[in-house]
């Protein structure tokens, strides 16, 4: 196959800078990827510079088919504030070019099941079947479920029920259901790997691509954790009663911890890892264990990742 052309909104944050590097190491560029450009309102900004300086062509024309001419790959990494008419342009005007591989901003739980309504996920959900019938089934477009980031999992520890200070962690419904984590880096390796692969034949990875570079429950978390630090951390389970009187008032995240409870986020058994990365042979998953070890199990003040 001859090499690709890449487009990608939302490079200009943490995630998407990774994304970039991938796709501009010498695994992908210029063998596998001839071109990368990136979707920006401003191009005279820091961040943008930074990626032109890098070889990185800017696109600063809006969003239409014309800005998506000869590109074969679309990824979005933007943040979750991005609306759904912003989301659905964007879709639009890569199916209308003829693109062949839409990857969404997703990155997250797999909301297909979940057991309660929320905006959140409702608008990802809308924003899924919106690019997946726009172009009459010509655009491929390839969900990627991470579960958790795994980076992100201390810096905001105490919204997670993650109090490694306080000594005492909280799940809800289940302390003993995995919860699948990927690093910032894996995800962009895998976005870069299936946006390849993809492209290639799009038949190869599946519509949801489900991803766990290392999945732990909560009870097992804490005993990890505590092993490390050299002190005991408790496990207490928040009720479903409970849990949804929060979910009700408009609380994210504990709506985020019923979703880990409830399995949305255990991608261990079922995820298309060896279809990305078969037996690890093109890179090692970072693990939670490597993660705890390096953290100790608190935010390290120069890693204080959240996502944008």
């Amino acid at each position: 196959m001859s090499p690709i052309s890449i487009a990608i909104a939302g490079a200009t944050g943490d995630l998407g800078r990774r994304v970039v590097r991938r796709f501009l190491s010498p695994e992908y560029s210029p063998s596998q990827v001839s071109e990368i450009k990136f979707f920006t309102r401003d191009a005279s900004s820091v961040a943008s510079q930074e990626l032109l300086n890098l070889g990185v062509k800017a696109i600063n024309t809006g969003i239409s088919a014309e800005s998506f001419k000869n590109v074969d790959v679309f990824v979005s990494v933007q943040g979750e504030g991005t609306s759904l008419e912003e989301r659905n342009a964007y879709a639009k005007a890569a199916a209308d070019a003829g693109v062949k591989v839409y990857i969404p901003t997703e990155f997250g739980i797999d909301y297909r099941n979940l057991p309660f309504e929320h905006p959140i996920w409702g608008l990802k959900r809308a924003h899924d079947t919106y690019a997946r019938t726009v172009s009459g089934g010509k655009l491929k477009v390839v969900a990627i479920c991470v579960g958790l980031f795994l980076d992100d999992t201390f810096p905001v520890g105490t919204v997670l029920g993650l109090d490694t200070q306080g000594k005492v962690y909280t799940a809800v419904l289940s302390s003993d259901t995995p919860v699948s984590f990927l690093s910032r880096d894996d995800i962009a390796r895998s976005v870069a790997r299936i946006s390849v692969l993809a492209a290639a034949d799009p038949s190869s990875v599946p519509d949801h691509a489900r991803i766990s570079g290392s999945s732990i429950s909560y009870k097992d978390l804490a005993q990890l954790v505590g092993r490390v630090r050299g002190e005991e951390i408790k496990v207490e389970t928040m009720g479903e009663a409970e849990a949804k009187a929060a979910i009700k008032a408009g609380n994210f995240w504990v709506a985020l911890r019923y979703t880990m409870g409830y399995g949305l986020t255990d991608f261990s058994k079922d995820n298309a890892n060896e279809i990305i990365n078969p037996g690890e042979s093109l890179w090692k998953w970072k693990t939670v264990q490597e993660y705890v070890e390096e953290t100790k199990g608190v935010a390290l003040e120069d890693k204080q990742l959240l996502r944008e």
